[in-house]
């Protein structure tokens, strides 16, 4: 397990041995690459092969753009996006010399669909799934048919995340539910992972309805959330 902050690794690693796995644990700055590449040295020195590789680090600012702090930006894309680019590049070589391994992109669905008061969160999002997307063309192009992908894009999950998010049409996600949502993703090599599932449907939607209808489905859906909204960032 790789980790931002030491009680969170922890506390998952407790949860796992609880279940009966053996747990590794490496706090790491997922924003730094040298310190991933460092950690990933050490797995594969201490532990051995990685066969499966999650991204799951992100971080979020919620606000308009220009109350957005230039070194909030630059996190959530160093953490968001490079972070995943960084761990597959340190693990990759050892899945593409075996033609076997999984690497799995945490995403989101605004990766997929935007929303006022998140341009930079979008925008990193819409990165990580264009990663999975173009990864997963790569391997095939090169023949690794035993390296699967699976990008996983689920709505608000009730972690306090994002504070206080509601919405009029569909649910604010458990955990537990998402975590089996991308279990039987993985364990059926499905490239996409939507939750909840219609999400697809409204990805269709976005694509075939005129810009109208759109609109009204917006407002229907009325996603809230706490943000920090007019104040002007000073860099």
């Amino acid at each position: 397990l790789f980790c931002l902050l030491q009680h969170g690794v922890e506390d998952t690693a407790a949860e796992c041995e609880r279940l009966g796995a053996t747990v590794q644990a490496f706090v790491v700055d997922c924003s730094k690459r040298e310190e991933i590449y460092s950690a990933a040295e050490k797995v594969k020195k201490d532990i051995g092969d990685v066969s499966i590789l999650v991204n799951n680090a992100g971080v979020i600012t919620a606000a308009d753009l220009l109350s957005t702090q230039d070194h909030q930006i630059e996190r959530m894309f160093e953490v968001n996006i490079l972070a995943h680019i960084w761990t597959t590049r340190a693990f990759l070589p050892t899945m593409m010399n075996n033609n076997h391994g999984h690497v799995v992109t945490v995403a989101s669905a605004a990766g997929h669909f935007v929303t006022s008061f998140m341009v930079a969160y979008c925008s990193s999002k819409f990165a990580a799934v264009g990663f999975h997307k173009a990864l997963t063309e790569e391997l095939s192009t090169l023949g690794k048919d035993g390296i699967k992908t699976t990008c996983l894009c689920p709505v608000f999950i009730n972690t306090g995340f994002v504070k206080n998010p509601s919405t009029r049409l569909g649910k604010i996600l458990e955990i537990e539910e998402v975590v089996e949502a991308l279990m039987e993703g993985i364990l059926t090599n499905q490239k996409m992972i939507f939750v909840p599932s219609h999400l697809s449907i409204a990805l269709l939607s976005e694509m075939l309805f005129p810009e109208r209808a759109l609109d009204v489905l917006k407002k229907l859906t009325d996603v809230k959330f706490d943000a920090v909204v007019g104040q002007r960032s000073t860099q």
